[in-house]
């Protein structure tokens, strides 16, 4: 009976650890001819939600402030025929789910749902190390430019499921750089200031 108790208790332990680190779930639904319901589950701060155009014009942007669950409602009659993207950015990652609106109706693009985790940048005496992880192994490049110049002091290809990358700045010339990572289609810029 003890050793079915502990067992018992084991088991609600490691269920409550499963669901304190789950991350952010998204839902993403047609309701009616060319609504839009997008409900998040499991929110933390620092979480953002907007609609881009093909051309990533910004046509709806929002900080989800209440940490639990956000459920927002788009009416999407105003918009004009095409593609568009609902993208959902957390501090570690972004999904970006495509969605059609047509003369009747609009229609979520389900197989072409994806998610880039968010690069981390440390800067420390003069070296910056660059860290992704890459779990669905999308392809990455790494580009370095000084700030005043668009010619490329670093270039490099990589497709691995963890990326660690060191680069050393000490006897390069400029005080500022670009560093702009693109990952499956999807790009982030991160200045350095010496």
């Amino acid at each position: 009976m003890k050793n079915l108790f502990k067992i018992g208790l084991l088991s609600v332990a490691l269920m409550t650890s499963v669901v304190a680190n789950a991350v952010e779930k998204i839902k993403v639904e047609v309701l009616g001819s060319k609504s839009l319901n997008v409900s998040l589950s499991e929110v933390s701060t620092g979480v953002s939600i907007s609609i881009v155009d093909t051309n990533e014009l910004v046509l709806f942007s929002d900080e989800v402030i209440k940490v639990g669950s956000f459920i927002k409602k788009f009416d999407l009659s105003n918009l004009p025929n095409g593609l568009y993207y609902l993208k959902t950015k957390t501090v570690d990652k972004i999904n970006i789910t495509p969605f059609v609106v047509d003369a009747d109706k609009a229609k979520v693009i389900k197989g072409d749902v994806k998610t880039f985790n968010t690069p981390k940048f440390d800067f420390k005496n003069d070296v910056l190390r660059v860290s992704m992880d890459n779990p669905d192994m999308h392809d990455v490049s790494i580009i370095i430019y000084p700030k005043e110049s668009s010619v490329a002091i670093a270039d490099e290809k990589i497709n691995a499921a963890k990326i660690v990358k060191n680069y050393r700045f000490k006897s390069l010339p400029y005080t500022e750089y670009n560093v702009v990572m693109y990952q499956g289609g999807y790009s982030y810029v991160k200045t350095i200031k010496r």
